[in-house]
């Protein structure tokens, strides 16, 4: 169990966090048909764009209100419903996920009530009238909580809006899954579910949206990820699965409305986190697991081995949001690395369940000087960590949100059985670059640590 402490001061210098409506907006860029629309100004709106931009690579369907000086003092209701006649009549979308901002939180706007005296209120059945989307209205504040509370806020709203079902699918198992899943491991959670014979409905499903595939025409909408009727059969699951600790409280919600069985996972990387799922899908799907689970299962139990050699004893620091931070730490950690450093934005329950001994609520300032105090010879963290690795002279690996100084972010693999693997290698490949004085991250030529001697002593 971890011990999670505030930072060295009150302020954020070197911002590790991002706002809530940012978090609530990737939750519905996961659902087919489908648009973000952000209540507030626009550079709010203009600056999640820009950056969810460098990060996917790929054009961004996220709209405003447009809220100016004058409405946020006289009321901006009017803005709301006059945004969502504009995108309906121009886009015809299956869903819109209406976001406040910390404009129109401070100012008291009643978004609900807004809705609900309009055509876009939500109807007894929980299915939108002919000719209108599904509306979802989140309120997500920017002065408060981070991407991950946005996530979880935007999950929960969804969840909220799924009817009640008569029948129920013993088959379809939901999955709800967390802000710490690539656009590829949604896809090998998907297939992960199938092997035993189930059928998956993740929510969101960013691996069908922003997986970098190319379209034959461009479309002011989302053109894959979990489409209506999914999302409004949710109540018909025969299981829940949450995968990742930010979906817990949405998939505890749709298990006691579907009257189904939850199974809930903190994260989804490492040999005992995997096998977690695999025992609960044993159960689900009454059928042992299959050959290929097994081989992957085989291969990252040798990885780990082999993996050891490199990153055993190795001196790592990392930074990113609550969920993939216990990830990412648990998998080097059970490798045998040690974790002298570790910021999260946010504090999170899921931060006390970390196998290391400390976590620090902080920002990049803080990582800075932990790191550099402790001899972190390696910095997992989005791209603004290559930033504290040249200053420090550590090796960097690209993991988190955002990464714009690498290509294929949403391709990486890191959860699952094979994801694991993958991460694994990355690390350690990335640790061979650094004590061989080839990484570019380094800055200069590594010099013998306790790790690496042992590592030399072994493989001479």
């Amino acid at each position: 169990m971890a011990r999670v402490v505030p930072g060295a001061t009150g302020a954020a210098f070197d911002p590790l966090k991002h706002s809530q409506p940012l978090g609530g907006a990737l939750v519905f860029l996961g659902l087919a048909r489908s648009i973000p629309l952000l209540h507030g100004a626009q550079g709010c709106t203009a600056f999640a764009k820009a950056l969810l931009t460098r990060h996917f690579r790929e054009p961004i369907p996220l709209q405003t209100t447009a809220v100016t000086e004058v409405t946020a003092v006289l009321g901006a209701s009017d803005s709301v419903i006059a945004a969502l006649d504009t995108i309906t009549e121009r886009n015809n979308p299956d869903v819109i996920g209406v976001l406040t901002t910390g404009m129109t939180e401070v100012n008291g706007e009643d978004l609900l009530g807004v809705l609900r005296t309009s055509l876009y209120a939500p109807r007894a059945s929980g299915v939108p009238a002919q000719g209108h989307p599904l509306v979802v209205p989140v309120s997500t504040p920017d002065f408060r909580g981070g991407l991950s509370d946005g996530w979880a806020a935007a999950l929960e709203a969804l969840v909220g809006a799924v009817p009640a079902a008569g029948t129920t699918r013993a088959e379809q198992l939901a999955v709800l899954v967390g802000p710490s899943l690539s656009a590829v491991d949604l896809d090998e959670v998907a297939g992960l579910v199938r092997a035993f014979g189930l059928a998956p409905v993740l929510v969101p499903d960013l691996s069908g949206s922003l997986d970098g595939h190319l379209d034959e025409a461009w479309s002011p909408l989302t053109t894959g990820g979990t489409s209506v009727a999914d999302l409004l059969g949710l109540g018909a699951s025969g299981a829940v699965a949450a995968i990742g600790a930010t979906a817990a409280g949405a998939g505890a919600v749709l298990a006691a409305r579907a009257a189904a069985p939850l199974t809930a996972h903190d994260h989804l990387s490492g040999l005992a986190a995997v096998d977690r799922l695999v025992h609960a899908l044993m159960d689900f799907g009454g059928v042992p697991a299959p050959e290929e689970v097994r081989r992957w299962r085989r291969r990252l139990a040798d990885g780990l081995m082999d993996s050891h050699f490199v990153l055993g004893g190795a001196r790592v620091a990392l930074a990113g949001e609550p969920e993939q931070l216990v990830a990412v730490g648990s998998l080097l950690y059970d490798a045998g690395a040690e974790i002298v450093a570790a910021v999260s934005p946010t504090e999170a329950a899921v931060l006390e369940r970390a196998p290391w001994d400390e976590v620090v609520v902080g920002d990049f300032v803080d990582l800075a000087e932990r790191a550099a105090a402790a001899g972190a010879e390696l910095v997992v963290a989005s791209s603004r960590g290559r930033e504290v690795a040249n200053r420090i002279g550590a090796a960097h690996l690209a993991v988190g949100f955002p990464v714009y100084d690498r290509l294929g972010a949403q391709l990486r693999a890191t959860a699952g059985y094979r994801g694991s693997l993958h991460l694994l290698v990355d690390a350690a490949n990335c640790l061979l670059d650094y004590r061989s004085g080839r990484c570019a991250g380094s800055g200069r030529e590594h010099s013998p640590t306790r790790s690496n001697k042992r590592y030399e002593e072994l493989t001479c």
